[in-house]
């Protein structure tokens, strides 16, 4: 029986906090294409992913589990940006993806991003039959640390940011199968996103 399964066969909850000194490989598996995942050295820092160049990407995924129900799942995430855009796209949220960006065509997936020269968040929602829509938030996005928090429940999609919903309920193009929690960096410069909390559960 896996880890998941024993944990909580029911909601299949799951809480990252992101310590020690190592990303757990139990639970993580991380695609890089000439990025970097490793744990932060400093105080509650969390994992970090990072780019150094053109076309460098990281992501951690389930590898493939996907335990979460499209029509009734939560994900909630502590994260900071390193640096606002320039050349660099961040996302993190719930989505059939694996190995690659949960914004490509063709994805099941409901999650945030910051998205490269916008500076603000943008909603991702796709139901894997064509497009990931970009919905624009209005909200800023800024350096500081903030907590992310995507709810879907089969007809809805709702996304807060520190408790408060930004842009609107998403009621069209969502998930149509089960997901996983993705988090994931695609920059052309030097960019370091930082997570310190994860959180998902079936409701």
């Amino acid at each position: 029986m896996s880890f998941y399964e024993k944990f909580n066969p029911t909601t299949k909850r799951v809480v990252e906090t992101f310590s020690g000194d190592a990303l757990d490989t139990d639970r993580w598996a991380t695609t890089l294409v000439s990025g970097t995942v490793s744990m932060s050295d400093s105080v509650d820092g969390g994992v970090k992913l990072s780019t150094s160049g053109v076309n460098h990407k990281a992501t951690i995924s389930f590898g493939g589990k996907k335990q979460y129900a499209h029509d009734g799942s939560v994900f909630l995430t502590t994260f900071k940006f390193d640096s606002t855009q320039a050349s660099t796209i961040q996302t993190m949220g719930l989505s059939d993806a694996s190995t690659d960006s949960p914004r490509i065509s063709g994805h099941n997936t409901a999650g945030f991003s910051d998205v490269v020269n916008q500076g603000v968040y943008y909603i991702e929602h796709g139901d894997g039959s064509g497009a990931v829509i970009s919905t624009n938030s209005g909200v800023s996005v800024d350096t500081n640390w903030h907590v992310g928090k995507i709810t879907l429940d089969g007809s809805n999609l709702i996304t807060q940011i520190d408790g408060v919903a930004i842009g609107s309920t998403i009621t069209t193009d969502l998930p149509t199968t089960r997901l996983q929690p993705i988090i994931h960096i695609d920059s052309g410069v030097t960019k370091n996103l930082h997570i310190n909390y994860m959180e998902c559960y079936n409701t």
